[in-house]
């Protein structure tokens, strides 16, 4: 290993426990990597012209006494990401300093179902919600599969024959990631919980069925990427004499197609909740098959997984949290110790800081490193 090469891990090392540590100072910084003090000093000077740190002032000293410390502060606003999820009907975007806290959150329409017109609404959310030249990176979410930054499939199939990644670069000059959405829910959970999450799952079943993964506190996405494409599984008994993929019954875009079908007329979830409250026998019967999806879904993935902790984004499950509690009575017969299931407080939240995290990784070029993310407003400061 040459001195460049053990330079650069240095420096990454010494950025990693700022962004981690913040406030901290230098001599705490050489003693907790096992660094000499000129080494960091050095670093530090490199970070500071890099604009990447900023010192705030002296620290108390130790017990022996001494010089107070200077302490230093990752700068979060050096630079900012803008993170963004094309749905079915919307734009969902967010801007995020780089140390993940939240500036700005908003929702664009899409005017039309092509996947032209997906872009061109893509575009003008991130148009829209750029703040200045310093744009550090933008992150896409997709419902669909994604290998080596290209779409494989997606729910809109003509989104494959655009390459999403060179469109963006080549209008705002920035790095650019694409990903699964389920898969940028499973790195929120990671790189934004409160403690250390080694293994986790997130289910989303918003307009799909799908589930990212981290093992081993890695994401895990399998050979073709499309490991937790669960939704494509086909099963019997779930309202058909004939096998039907759970994606059909067990999404809650499934939920609202069915319905819509049957009522003849445009359904939100508010009426699923009436309902389900009136005991409706057309509802019950599709959310009773909804319901045996996603017991046959959570059954596999504990027992493949045995995860410490699943989220779960289902606007049908927050609206009727009883259908989750049921299921979990009829899987803690089959597990053997207390489940860890959670709702998402906002599906498309998790799947925009997910994706913040990601493209963070890559500007700062810590894509492996473990980072400790913030989940908090910070509006822009003048």
């Amino acid at each position: 290993m040459n001195r460049l090469t053990i330079r650069r891990i240095n420096e990454l090392n010494v950025l990693r426990e700022v962004f981690n540590q913040t406030p901290t100072s230098r001599a705490d910084v050489a003693k907790n990597l096992g660094l000499t003090k000129s080494t960091v000093y050095n670093i530090f000077t490199q970070l500071s012209n890099d604009n990447l740190v900023y010192d705030i002032g002296q620290g108390n000293s130790t017990r022996s006494g001494g010089r107070k410390p200077i302490l230093t502060n990752f700068n979060a606003q050096a630079g900012y990401t803008i993170n963004a999820k094309i749905n079915s009907t919307t734009i969902s975007c967010m801007s995020n300093w780089l140390d993940g806290s939240i500036i700005d959150r908003q929702e664009f329409p899409i005017e039309g179902k092509e996947a032209s017109q997906q872009l061109l609404a893509l575009y003008q959310a991130i148009k829209l919600l750029k703040l200045d030249n310093n744009l550090s990176g933008i992150s896409v979410a997709i419902g669909g599969v994604v290998k080596n930054n290209r779409v494989v499939n997606a729910l809109n199939h003509d989104l494959a024959n655009y390459d999403l990644v060179q469109i963006l670069q080549s209008r705002f000059n920035v790095p650019v990631l694409i990903e699964n959405e389920s898969n940028l829910a499973a790195l929120a959970i990671r790189d934004f919980s409160s403690r250390t999450i080694k293994s986790a799952a997130a289910l989303s079943l918003t307009d799909r069925v799908g589930v990212g993964l981290i093992i081993d506190g890695e994401l895990y996405s399998g050979f073709n990427s499309e490991a937790g494409e669960i939704g494509q599984a086909k099963f019997l008994g779930l309202g058909n004499n004939l096998p039907i993929s759970l994606e059909e019954v067990g999404s809650d875009q499934a939920v609202l197609n069915q319905l819509e079908k049957l009522k003849n007329k445009r359904v939100v979830v508010a009426d699923i909740l009436r309902w389900y409250d009136l005991g409706d026998e057309e509802a019950m019967n599709i959310l009773k098959n909804f319901q045996k999806s996603l017991t046959i879904i959570l059954q596999n993935i504990l027992l493949l997984f045995d995860p410490e902790k699943v989220v779960l984004s289902s606007k049908i499950l927050r609206a009727i949290p009883d259908i989750l509690v049921e299921v979990k009575q009829q899987l803690n017969q089959i597990m053997s110790h207390p489940l860890d299931l959670e709702l998402a407080d906002n599906a498309d939240n998790d799947n925009l800081l997910g994706g913040c995290a990601l493209i963070t990784r890559k500007i700062l070029d810590l894509p492996t490193a473990e980072l400790n993310f913030k989940r908090r407003i910070m509006p822009l400061t003048n």
